[in-house]
């Protein structure tokens, strides 16, 4: 049976001349067996092997999309066999139910090293994808990352996450820095560290800097750190809030939070003209802005209905309508890159927050977080495919990575401290 459905797979294919990917935007998709046998060092880089070993067998895992199968139950040799379809057994891959098997092996060329890795279909007894990179100390991590989104896009005709990285408030010693860290949890990084509490990043849809707001000046002010120049200057500074600042999809106007006229309400500054437009007029407070991806409306919270609430409104303004009816603390909406979700946190009864996500269209609510602490502050990958957020589940708040139903919950962050309002990047150029 088996055989039957490897073979009517590669007649379906060469027919329709079309890849069928994994469909992961189905819940119900079984994850893909795959085999990943590590790489070997070559001299005297043990080291530097198993960061690659590991960053790459981390980052298969966290996809969620695939089975991994345990190398305890490999019955190849998986050395003598080599690394070619005409050399591999693979009938005893198939026999351990891996439909997937990825192999490398390091080299070295002209004095330098080079890491080749190779992506092997079990049922068709083929080799699929052949990657070569640099394997240089500085970018080891980078080359298993750049493998693991070759990999994930093969299966999926959608661009891997594994070079992006999240921004974050660490909070140690009195101090709240803004840190940035890759979605593993390692490279972490001190962006802005003054002495002062720094709150809420968030990233410019090109990755080139991040708006944070700060009370260095002794006011919650708006900065924007430039992370090519790692310097960071005042976006807006009026007297009182200046908070909850996210650049429009085309990074052509923030919209923000400001108390300018005595009460919490939502702006948005046109960053060419400098000119600030007030959106909402209501005695309520209105705060944390979230644009749709295709800029033309805006999620917010208002508790004009008495308790905090989730509305959306057009990005003039108009048609302001409120969207949650469960509940009674509803906050921190992010809409998914593709339009059709916005996630939030809110309160149950039982006063423990959890983490939802609204359908747009239908106004339909899931629950994606329960029994484990409090969850809060979401936010998607750029894919959609994911969620970054924070969780007390251990005690403190740290940072999480779930898939975007809530599956395969995986906590990132260590050190010392405490994880709040993390960001998650865009795709970089280089991606």
């Amino acid at each position: 049976m088996k055989r039957f459905a490897v073979i009517f797979a590669v007649i379906f294919l060469f027919i329709t001349g079309a890849r069928q990917y994994l469909d992961i935007n189905n819940p119900d998709m079984k994850p893909y067996p795959i085999a990943f046998v590590p790489v070997l060092p070559l001299g005297e880089n043990a080291d530097d092997v198993k960061e690659f070993n590991d960053t790459l067998s981390f980052d298969l895992e966290l996809a969620g999309i695939f089975k991994i199968i345990s190398p305890k139950s490999f019955t190849a040799d998986t050395i003598k066999e080599g690394f070619s379809d005409k050399t591999i057994q693979f009938q005893n891959w198939a026999d351990v139910g891996a439909d997937g098997l990825i192999k490398g092996f390091i080299t070295q060329e002209n004095g330098k090293l080079r890491v080749e890795m190779r992506l092997f279909e079990v049922g068709t007894q083929k080799m699929v994808m052949n990657k070569v990179y640099p394997f240089e100390d500085a970018r080891i991590r980078n080359a298993a990352h750049s493998f693991a989104n070759e990999v994930y896009k093969f299966y999926t005709g959608e661009k891997g996450i594994f070079l992006t990285k999240i921004a974050f408030v660490r909070k140690y010693m009195g101090e709240h820095s803004i840190n940035i860290v890759d979605i593993d949890g390692a490279n972490e990084q001190k962006l802005v560290s003054n002495g002062s509490i720094n709150i809420l990043p968030s990233w410019h849809p090109q990755g080139s800097s991040i708006l944070y707001t700060s009370f260095v000046n002794h006011n919650p002010d708006l900065f924007e750190f430039i992370l090519s120049s790692k310097i960071s200057k005042v976006i807006s500074n009026f007297s009182g809030l200046n908070v909850g600042g996210q650049y429009s999809p085309d990074g052509r106007r923030i919209a923000l939070t400001l108390s300018r006229d005595d009460n919490s309400e939502i702006y948005v500054l046109d960053t060419a003209t400098n000119k600030f437009t007030r959106l909402t007029k209501d005695w309520g407070i209105d705060s944390s802005p979230s644009w749709s991806p295709d800029g033309k409306k805006i999620a917010f919270v208002s508790n004009r209905s008495g308790n905090p609430h989730i509305y959306i409104m057009n990005s003039d303004g108009s048609d302001q309508k409120r969207i949650t009816f469960k509940g009674t603390y509803n906050q921190t909406p992010k809409w998914s890159p593709k339009g059709d979700r916005i996630l939030f946190t809110a309160r149950d009864e039982r006063n423990v927050f959890d983490i939802f996500y609204i359908d747009v269209a239908t106004l339909e609510i899931k629950r994606l977080t329960q029994d484990q602490g409090n969850n809060m502050e979401p936010s998607y990958s750029p894919n959609g495919q994911y969620i970054v957020f924070t969780s007390t589940r251990s005690g403190s708040s740290q940072l999480y990575i779930m898939t975007k139903e809530g599956l395969n919950q995986k906590r990132i962050s260590s050190g010392k401290g405490e994880c709040f309002t993390p960001s998650w990047s865009p795709f970089f150029k280089e991606e």
